[in-house]
This record gives C-alpha cells, structure tokens and sequence, in this order.
C-alpha cells in the first residue's frame, strides 16, 4: 500500500493546522476497508466501522508482530471502553506512528521529520501488504529523485529485513537506552 502524498492533508499539513489522521489512514487501506461492505468509511454505521476495523486490525502486523500483541498494554488499558472506541484509540496510535512524518506539528526541534522504529502491514495469509512511500522530488530540469520520507521508508523495509526493529515494547525500550548511551 503506497501512500499518496499528493492528497491534500500531506500535501498542505502546515506547523499549527490539526493534521487529520483518521482520514489518511482510511484512505490508505481504502481497498481493505471496501472489502468490508464495499463502502466508504464514513457511510458505514458506527458499529460497522468498528467491526470493519476490527477486522484490518486483525490481519495488520508493526515489525513483522500482530498489531494486538504489540500493543497489547494499550488494548488492557483501554479494557473499559466500549469495541467501537478501543478499535478508534488503537487506529489513531498506529495513524500518529504511520503518518507522523508527514505531520509538520511533530517535526523535532531541529526541523527533521518524526521518525519512529515502526513498520506496518497488512499480513493476507503470508503475504504482507507493508504501508510505504515512493514519492519523489525533482531535482534540476528532468531528473527525479526519492524523496526524504521514501528514503525513511526504505531505511524501515530494510532494517525489517535484516530484523532489526523492535518486536515487542520491551525491545522498543532497550533500544531507546542503547541509543541514549551513546
């Protein structure tokens, strides 16, 4: 799944304008979410959003791990809430990790995009569908080059590969003070 960042909320995201996760991630695993009931998100019930998502959730992995396992904290922490709002809290979670990057409000101090150890996908019985950019720049009169957020992406694809990214939240954390360290 590739995504478009000619839509306009990557496109025009500017320091101070509220970045809309929920709609880029949908547009994003749109042919998921059609699979459903063959409709767009928002003419689904709010109980067939639930279920709808529930089900993508189901078959999305982060580093090659089951998305409820990774997160299965925030899932226990959230066990009050009704379905609908766990599977809501759960998407904007991995929206902010996928998209981030492209949110100008999440940029560091030193005007570098957010950049996390997170890669998702959709796992379709062994065949992962992984949620990547492939956008380009121009650069001089004809030639186009990756552009900053496709190298980031390539970086993630190939430290998946060499099985370098976080498997857990523990992993995530021992990373982090690695990291500090040095």
């Amino acid at each position: 799944m590739e995504i478009n960042t000619d839509n306009a909320i990557i496109k025009f995201s500017a320091k101070g304008k509220p970045f809309p996760y929920d709609k880029i991630f949908y547009e994003t695993l749109n042919k998921y979410i059609l699979e459903y009931k063959n409709a767009r998100i928002d003419k689904l019930t709010d109980k067939d959003v639930s279920i709808c998502l529930a089900r993508i959730i189901r078959k999305m992995e982060v580093n090659d791990v089951p998305v409820q396992q990774f997160f299965k904290e925030e899932l226990d922490s959230w066990s009050n809430l009704s379905n609908y709002q766990r599977v809501m809290n759960l998407v904007e979670l991995m929206a902010k990790d996928i998209f981030g990057c492209f949110d100008k409000n999440m940029d560091n101090p030193d005007g570098s995009f957010r950049r996390i150890d997170r890669l998702y996908c959709v796992n379709n019985d062994g065949d992962r569908d992984y949620i990547v950019c492939n956008s380009t720049e121009k650069q001089g009169m004809f030639k186009k080059v990756p552009s900053m957020h496709t190298m980031y992406f390539r970086e993630l694809m190939d430290r998946n590969k060499r099985g370098v990214l976080p498997k857990s939240k523990e992993d995530e954390k021992k990373l982090k003070r690695l990291e500090n360290r040095q």
